[in-house]
Order: structure tokens, then C-alpha cells, then sequence
């Protein structure tokens, strides 16, 4: 049994390159103004996701065959996903009669949060983190059991709860 305090355990970390865009175009309430230039702005971003789990009050190595089984809970996102300003580029397009240029690359900046957060969500982002993550989780486990007395005897296998298995 592997007692915790609680907190969080940040087990994986990923960088990536990011890109999308966001456009804006006149809103006519009786005519149909779908025809006019719209306004597009186009947002690279190097984003760097964090996951995490929470560390429960225990946690239990359940003996199967020749090694332990570790239930823990399912990969967390850490939000607000974090973004390197610095090297932000936003690129903006438009035509003569097209909405104002400032308004939309607000726009854009503003959805940047929500969208890295939906991204940082997705199965296969997960899915990506999911190995390095149960090398942490691994790791934490036999340095605590170390840190016990107890020398792992048996190699630790890590089950995400709610996670797809890969």
C-alpha cells in the first residue's frame, strides 16, 4: 500500500507546435452579406501541455502473477495549458471591404486558451502521454516502496482508471 498526502503528481509534459485560425465577417440582420471579404487571422503558438494525476490517500500494488498491479486515476490536463508569448506569430489577412484587422487578432488571442485546452484534451494527445506517464507513475512507486524498506521484487505494471488501454 503507497500512502499519500494528496496534490498532484505531474508524470508527463509535451511541447508542441500549435497552429489555427479565426475569422471574422460582417453579420447584415436583413441581407445576406455571406459574399462580403471576411477578415482571417492565423495564430503559431508553442504550447506546453502538463498532465497530471491525483495522488489519493492510498494507493494499492495488487500482486498478479509475477508482477503488481498499480491502479491509479485517469490523465489530467493541468489548465490553463501554458504558451511561450515570445515566440507567438499571428499572421492577419484581409481585403478592402473586410471587417477591421485589430478586432479579429483580439479575437484570435482570446481564444487561444480554450483552444489549446480542447487540444490538450483529446484522445490522441493523451494517447501520446500515456507511456511516459506510466514510467512516472512507475518510478514514483518504487522509490516509495524503497523509501519503505521494501526492495520491489516484482516489475510494476501501471492501469490508468478510464484510460483507453494501449
Amino acid at each position: 500500500m503507497i500512502r499519500t498526502p494528496g496534490g498532484l503528481l505531474e508524470v508527463s509534459a509535451m511541447e508542441k507546435v500549435e497552429e489555427f485560425g479565426w475569422h471574422t465577417s460582417w453579420e447584415c440582420p436583413l441581407v445576406d452579406c455571406s459574399k462580403l471579404p471576411k477578415t482571417f487571422s492565423k495564430v503559431r503558438v508553442k504550447a506546453h501541455y502538463i498532465y497530471q494525476i491525483p495522488l489519493a490517500a492510498e494507493w494499492r500494488l495488487e500482486p498478479a502473477g509475477d508482477h503488481y498491479n498499480l491502479k491509479v486515476p485517469a490523465l489530467q490536463l493541468r489548465r490553463p495549458v501554458a504558451f511561450d508569448t515570445a515566440t507567438m506569430e499571428i499572421e492577419t489577412t484581409r481585403g478592402v471591404f473586410s471587417p477591421a484587422a485589430a478586432p479579429n487578432r483580439e479575437n484570435a488571442i482570446r481564444h487561444i486558451g480554450p483552444e489549446l485546452a480542447q487540444r490538450g484534451e483529446a484522445a490522441t494527445y493523451k494517447d501520446a502521454q500515456q507511456r511516459p506517464a506510466e514510467k512516472t507513475v512507475r518510478e514514483f512507486a518504487q522509490k516509495w516502496m524503497i523509501e519503505q524498506g521494501k526492495k520491489p521484487t516484482r516489475r510494476i505494471t501501471v492501469l490508468f482508471t478510464g484510460a483507453n488501454p494501449l
